[in-house]
């Protein structure tokens, strides 16, 4: 069996990956994509802006399927930018990159193509400016991938 929720996982990645000047984006944030908590990767002595950082969210139980379930996997999708006095612009272009990537038109199934998640819904999005040790403006964008997980054979 595939695990569905790697595969959902993995069609974020790869959505995200497209936002990149070439394809119509306002930055080529899609070729830094990082898995990790920000003040981590923050360390890094080769750090790049912007880049997006993916982080574990909230995983919601779902609704009974009959032989299967729904179930909401939560990623908080982190846009970071170099801090200074236009770190609010670039926010802001950031996050019309991000939001314009993975954002859907409505009743639109399996949005990002399978294998992937069949919707995905949002959580508001939160803009932090640098400081508190922080040299980099932030974005969190948190999301649910929803998937379904089929019942056991057995």
């Amino acid at each position: 069996m595939t695990n569905p929720i790697k595969q959902a996982a993995q069609a974020l990645v790869d959505r995200l990956g497209q936002i990149t000047p070439a394809n119509g984006y306002l930055t080529d944030a899609g070729t830094r994509i990082k898995e990790g908590w920000l003040s981590d990767l923050m360390k890094d002595d080769d750090l790049v802006f912007p880049f997006i950082a993916l982080q574990p969210g909230l995983y919601v139980p779902g609704d009974d399927a009959g032989d299967a379930r729904e179930l909401r996997i939560g990623r908080r999708v982190v846009g970071a930018v170099q801090g200074g006095d236009n770190y609010r612009d670039l926010l802001e272009e950031l996050y019309c990159d991000i939001a314009r990537c993975v954002m859907v038109g409505g009743g639109t199934p399996n949005p990002w193509g399978r294998p992937g998640p069949y919707k995905v819904s949002f959580e508001p999005t939160q803009l932090f400016p640098p400081g508190d040790g922080l040299a980099a403006g932030t974005l969190l964008f948190p999301l649910q991938l929803h998937i379904v997980i089929r019942g056991s054979d057995t």
